[in-house]
Order: structure tokens, then sequence, then C-alpha cells
């Protein structure tokens, strides 16, 4: 056999094994987000040091002292969620709210980004948007999350934020990041 025809031989088969052996195409395949109710059974990260599972939308810890009334608690809020493929990969992404209190007076509120990884539901970032924080609306806007809230000004007490604003989110694919105001 000539030379070029034995390169045309290997090469040939170097070409059909590359195309055998490297298995299908490793493009993501685009998931249906998060539902409302996947997220009222969801794990959650970033609420207090350790991840917590809500049932039915809510979860109770263990109280502080044993007999005692004061726990940590914190749920999802339900009525404010919103979808949208945030980080351009094709596939969308759940964005919730959840609240958290310790058992005094203060309720902080969360931001948190979910998604379908085709195994179940994950919780990919979460950040506190702040203590007694009105959320009123949320949108997503090319790939940003926008939410309408009513915050603390300089002399508002705990109890009574009046400052209306607008706050704005981005996620990087594994990062929530707030853009500067």
């Amino acid at each position: 056999m000539k030379r070029s025809n034995r390169l045309n031989v290997y090469l040939g088969a170097v070409t059909a094994c590359l195309a055998a052996c490297s298995g299908p195409s490793t493009r993501a395949v685009a998931t249906a987000p998060p539902t409302a109710e996947d997220l009222r059974n969801a794990t959650v990260i970033g609420l207090f040091e350790k991840p917590v599972t809500l049932s039915d939308g809510r979860w109770e810890g263990e109280p502080y002292v044993a007999g005692g009334a004061a726990r940590p608690t914190a749920g999802v809020i339900a009525d404010l969620s919103v979808t949208g493929d945030l980080d351009g990969d094709g596939s969308g992404e759940t964005v919730a709210f959840f609240w958290s209190a310790t058992g005094g007076s203060g309720t902080r509120n969360y931001i948190a980004v979910f998604a379908n990884d085709g195994a179940g539901v994950s919780n990919r970032s979460t950040l506190l948007i702040g203590d007694r924080v009105k959320l009123r609306e949320a949108r997503t806007v090319g790939g940003r999350i926008e939410v309408d809230v009513v915050e603390h000004g300089p002399n508002d007490a705990m109890c009574c934020p009046t400052v209306e604003a607008t706050r704005v989110w981005l996620y990087d694919g594994r990062h929530l990041l707030e853009a500067p105001r």
C-alpha cells in the first residue's frame, strides 16, 4: 500500500473513532424552571448556617432552649416569584423570595435562584435583601432581576420602612450579585 493510501486509511480510522467515542453532544438541554409547588418543598441555602428543607412552604427549627417557644423559622413568600433565562444557558431559572425569623421581632427577606438540573430542583444562590424590607413586585428584564421594595430611610423606625426603590440583581450561573445603586 502506498504511503498516501495508508495515511488516508489511518486518518479515516481516527476520524471514525473520534466520532464514535465522543458520545452525545455536551450541549445543554433546556429544562423547565422549577414551579411554585417545587419551591414549597425545596432545600434552601443561606437563610441560616445550614441549609433548611421546607415542608409545604415552611421550615421550623428546634427551640433555642429545651421546652422554649422561641425557635428559628423560615418560609417561601408564595405569591412572589418570577422565571427567566438569567444566565443565558437556554434553560430557565426561577427567582423566589423567602423570609426567616429567629424568634425576635425582625423578619429577614431573601432572594434566591433555583434551577431544575434534571436530577431535581437546586438552589443555586441566595442573598439577604434586608430586615423588614417590604417586597412589592418582581420581574426579569434582559437577564436582570428587578424587585420593587419599600425599605428603610435614614430616619425610619425598624417597624416602618417608607422609601420606595427598585433593586436589581444579576445571576452569572453560580452567584447572585446586587447591581450598584
